[in-house]
């Protein structure tokens, strides 16, 4: 690892692969989780985490934001040849990156050799960064604008995306989602196609006080999220506890299956072991006439939820029917 004080450590991995991993890095793992994750601690999660070693964790990217929010170390994905979606899902629980294998090795070895805890940043640059592409935006009337292309190109700083994320579920943060809404609002104008917008309350009247549960919530919250949604649906959480998915391509009745489905997940399941939420939803669909930004959709979709918060059963998904 380049590192003598680093600590390896192997949560959720067979013998085997650990056994390949520490002949690759030259350096021997520690099983288990830390209890407190430290800039030395370097962390490899894999998909069998919470069955094959008896982990506190149910979910590998449900251990990996508790982890990260609770110290300062590295923390990677090991995922398999098949598992497409790892990096987008490592994007999204604030992993440092995914280790996939390969026949009898592992690509991204490479990073994790190199890692060495986060980086400082200046969030200066990331409020300059944004006030230009809302400039950008203003003025661009095709509607073709891809915001997060922009970004990258703009910046010299590769990891701009993190400032972009919400710190607890690794989804994108409001302002952002707010930069991609106007985005995709003119694309649907511009070549008539159905964009929907679907707002979710998870209805939780105390969130965890313990800072520990807060996050392995928020976590298993943004799993159930990812597991339902694809990959170029924008998910971002606007307040604490209402959340956005910005579904490209999909009409009401397709954002409608999607908000009944998660509303089916979230209401069955019993989060950090005992906490159970009681969601609301609410379901907007453009083209339409009058609505040509996000204020008005946002207004049009924010009623809807207050009429689902209302509701019971299947009255806590709201669909707007212009």
């Amino acid at each position: 690892m380049g590192e003598s004080t680093r600590v390896l450590w192997a949560a959720g991995l067979s013998d085997e692969s650990i056994g390949l991993l520490e002949s690759a890095l030259g350096a021997e793992f520690r099983r288990g989780l830390p209890e407190q994750l430290t800039s030395e601690d370097c962390v490899l999660l894999g998909s069998e985490l919470g069955r094959a070693d008896g982990a506190a964790f149910v979910q590998p990217f449900s251990a990996c934001v508790a982890l990260k929010r609770r110290g300062h170390g590295s923390v990677f994905l090991v995922a398999g040849p098949d598992e497409t979606d790892a990096n987008e899902i490592a994007r999204y629980c604030l992993a440092d990156g995914v280790l996939t294998r390969s026949g009898e090795g592992f690509e991204g070895l490479d990073r994790l050799q190199k890692s060495a805890g986060p980086a400082s940043r200046a969030p200066s640059r990331v409020d300059a960064l944004l006030e230009k592409l809302e400039a950008d935006l203003a003025s661009d009337d095709s509607g073709r604008a891809d915001i997060a292309r922009r970004i990258v190109e703009r910046s010299e700083d590769s990891g701009i995306l993190e400032h972009l994320t919400d710190p607890e579920t690794g989804l994108f943060n409001g302002p952002f989602a707010g930069f991609k809404l106007d985005e995709e609002i003119k694309r649907a104008n511009r070549f008539h196609q159905p964009l929907s917008v679907v707002l979710l309350d998870v209805g939780l009247e105390a969130w965890p006080e313990d800072s520990s549960s807060r996050m392995l919530l928020m976590g298993e919250l943004a799993a159930v999220f990812l597991e339902g949604c694809r990959d170029i649906d924008v998910l971002a959480r606007f307040s604490e506890s209402v959340f956005l998915f910005l579904l490209p391509g999909t009409g009401s009745a397709g954002a409608e299956a999607v908000a009944n489905r998660l509303a089916a997940e979230l209401s069955e399941r019993r989060f950090d072991g005992s906490v159970s939420i009681d969601p609301a939803f609410g379901v907007v669909t453009v083209p339409q006439p009058g609505i040509k930004d996000r204020r008005k959709l946002l207004a049009l979709a924010e009623n809807c939820l207050a009429t689902a918060r209302s509701g019971s059963g299947s009255d806590r998904v709201t669909v707007d029917t212009p």
